[in-house]
């Protein structure tokens, strides 16, 4: 789903059949891209999973103690994307410069705490890291 331009109108009258799938699409568009509801869980399969919202909470395949996660698909350029660990048992390692993740400092990041996030930008290309947080409970 993509954001749809404002229409323009002009002397036509304005039908709600008109004016109603567009703002539905765009709000639509807006609550999968910006609005932050309760994160949806993403499961990791041979190092990659798909983006279907912007905060994600991600767990390892077969729920193993460590996985890394190299490649997320899914995303258009300036999308911002929130993940956070599923479950504090698991630790899922985000690797740097493997797949399409570009980390700061040219490291990789491991979510070992359900409290720990990484926020990252999609330049139509790679995911660029934009923060992290990383707080023990």
């Amino acid at each position: 789903m993509a954001w749809t331009n404002p229409r323009t109108w002009g002397v036509e009258q304005l039908l709600s059949a008109d004016l109603n799938p567009h703002v539905r699409d765009n709000l639509n568009y807006l609550k999968a891209n910006i609005g932050l509801d309760a994160s949806v869980e993403l499961t990791i399969a041979a190092g990659v999973v798909t983006k279907t919202k912007s905060y994600h909470s991600i767990d390892t395949q077969s729920d193993d103690a460590t996985d890394d996660l190299d490649t997320i698909n899914g995303g258009d350029e300036g999308d911002v994307l929130i993940l956070r660990a599923e479950n504090t048992a698991r630790d899922v390692v985000l690797k740097h410069n493997t797949g399409n993740l570009q980390l700061a400092a040219g490291a990789d990041f491991t979510l070992d705490s359900t409290e720990d996030t990484i926020m990252l930008i999609y330049d139509s290309a790679n995911w660029l890291e934009l923060s992290r947080s990383t707080n023990e409970v």
